[in-house]
């Protein structure tokens, strides 16, 4: 292997990262579903000629850490892989993340010779799940569950689309032409990300990207060591749980070993002593473990650790197949292993190494899949009544609080990390007949700390014409996220309907994990679940409980109770009493 200069590594690798965010725009730019193009639930990444992870552009963390899973299959295929072909994976158990992640793998060839593979995964609005949802979490298996398998064919050939694929896919999906839109968009993606690579080949030629490929892999390997071997060595444990789905399974508890052996620049994460996978679709797959047990430790480590598959290796995740949390064994469903566990999981992660170090120190982020964020179908009477199923991202928050910030209020999911953006009112309201009624913060709803989690945001929908159902499978209403070195749990999520004309007087309460039908006339509801706080909230600069106070986030009440701090509101500009805060903090 050539020897390959600093300065040049610098500027490959750059170009890299840009090819990857003009695959990331060209998709956002002509996907159908919003899903996509607004909310931005993809990612790209390219893969070197032995399908390794070689550079990633502002992707979600779930989807990251795993995507050479799901490009190794390529090489298995009967026919080979040749020029111009394009491979579709989006199996749980050909390691794929779930099955409405549709990973589109295109493989590039300069002079002949595969250098290598511009991926794109979308989350598709409809995948023909026997509910209109992309999540199932009530299927008991894979043929319950419904979705179409794909395990890494090639949905291209020279080019040109495989026509029965296409045919069949189209026949299964609810909606087949914005399906059909976000193909052509995936596939435009991965082309452009083609086109560049090739470009970047004629630049330099097929050797020296070979040689910078392994070399930035090395790199790689050699600064994520740097930053293990700044922590001692030894064995932690965690355990986190997640709320039962009634009637179907109880509550789960992942629990997780980990061992940091720094002399070997090594750490690895043990999740094999959970409980066997369970008849429903929690279950998690090889993808989902991977990528939600490197994310957690990713996020303690410095922003300038490469995000290749040289570093990821030194972060070893043992599982074990037929476990909730490990390889997921046909024919259990793994509808929701992007979500609810697997969001779990990233946070006992981030969350146990606080017991090895306090550097970007974390508390558990936000539980996940409330009705803010549910899968949304009808027939919609303004456009002849034809069908309409998409997920939508508007209230939900979820950041925990970190060592040295608050929480991020768009942080949303731990395994999205705020990589999604939310809805805009307006155009969900133009493309899809629904109103929303109230979008807002709920005041003392944070998870306090010295550093406080972001707080829960109250959201309220209504369809409008016809009836709606909304899907949603929403974690957090019986063990909220937990706080951190002193920190409090966050805020419990929560679901209702109600009826407008009678008012919130009318609420009812809806099961944690359901697709209730929501009438004209009635609202469904939601509460987000906030991330738990960071550190003492008694320790908590009292100026920053004084800026809250003003600020309407919470009341004067709640910041002597909790943080201990007595505000004087007679002013315009708020101010601390510091004798009586004084006073409180000393517990006299």
């Amino acid at each position: 292997m050539a020897k390959i200069e600093s300065y040049l590594m610098s500027v490959i690798s750059s170009r890299l990262y840009s090819i990857g965010l003009e695959m990331t725009n060209t998709l956002m730019r002509t996907a159908r579903s919003q899903l996509m193009s607004v909310c931005h639930d993809l990612s790209t990444a390219i893969c070197d000629r032995n399908g390794e992870v070689l550079s990633l552009a502002e992707s979600i963390p779930v989807h990251c850490a795993n995507m050479g899973l799901t490009v190794k299959p390529c090489f298995e295929h009967p026919e080979g892989i040749k020029e111009g072909d394009m491979f579709l994976n989006n199996s749980p158990y050909r390691g794929n993340t779930h099955h409405a992640d549709y990973t589109y793998i295109a493989p590039v060839f300069f002079g002949g010779e595969l250098l290598f593979f511009a991926v794109t995964k979308g989350h598709q609005a409809d995948i023909g799940n026997s509910i209109p949802s992309t999540y199932h979490s009530n299927a008991h298996d894979l043929y319950e569950e419904g979705a179409i398998d794909w395990p890494c064919i090639k949905i291209q050939k020279e080019y040109k689309d495989v026509p029965d694929i296409i045919a069949i896919a189209k026949a299964r999906i609810r909606v087949p032409e914005v399906w059909y839109g976000d193909h052509l968009a995936c596939v435009g993606s991965a082309r452009t990300g083609e086109r560049r690579l090739i470009e970047l080949c004629e630049d330099y030629g097929a050797e020296l990207l070979k040689d910078f490929s392994d070399a930035y892999q090395e790199y790689g390997s050699k600064r994520i060591q740097e930053e293990i071997r700044k922590f001692p060595e030894g064995h932690w444990e965690y355990d986190i749980k997640s709320d039962a789905i009634e009637g179907m399974v109880d509550e789960i508890n992942i629990h997780i070993g980990c061992d940091i052996k720094p002399s070997e620049g090594k750490i690895i994460i043990d999740l094999r002593d959970n409980r066997d996978s369970v008849p429903c679709g929690l279950n998690m797959c090889e993808a989902t473990v991977r990528g939600s047990a490197i994310t957690g430790i990713l996020n303690r480590l410095p922003s300038d650790v490469p995000g290749n598959e040289g570093a990821m290796n030194h972060i070893e995740v043992l599982m074990r197949e037929g476990c909730v949390v490990g390889k997921s064994k046909m024919p259990y469903s793994s509808s929701l292993a992007t979500t609810n566990l697997a969001d779990r999981l990233i946070s006992g992660v981030q969350a146990l190494m606080n017991q090895v170090t306090s550097e970007r120190g974390m508390a558990e982020g936000g539980a996940v899949q409330c009705p803010a964020v549910s899968v949304i179908s009808g027939k919609d009477w303004r456009k002849g009544y034809q069908p309409y199923v998409n997920q939508i991202f508007l209230g939900m928050t979820g950041g925990p609080g970190v060592n040295g910030h608050d929480g991020w209020i768009t942080y949303q999911y731990p395994c999205t990390g705020g990589a999604l953006n939310w809805n805009s009112v307006e155009v969900l309201e133009q493309q899809y007949p629904v109103l929303i009624v109230e979008e807002e913060m709920l005041p003392d709803s944070v998870g306090a700390g010295a550093f406080d989690s972001a707080p829960s945001c109250k959201f309220v929908m209504t369809p409008r014409g016809e009836a709606m159902t909304c899907a949603y499978s929403c974690d957090g209403i019986d063990n909220p996220p937990k706080g951190a070195v002193g920190g409090l749990d966050g805020h419990r999520a929560a679901a209702w309907k109600y009826s407008l004309p009678e008012g919130e007087g009318s609420r009812a309460d809806l099961p944690p994990f359901a697709q209730p039908e929501i009438k004209v006339g009635e609202a469904i509801v939601s509460e987000s679940s906030s991330g738990g706080g960071y550190g003492d909230p008694k320790k908590r600069d009292p100026q920053l409980v004084c800026r809250r106070v003003r600020e309407g986030w919470i009341t004067p009440e709640f910041a002597e109770r909790v943080y201990g701090v007595a505000i004087d509101m007679s002013g315009e500009e708020y101010k601390v009493i510091e004798d009586k805060t004084a006073e409180l903090r000393s517990g006299r």
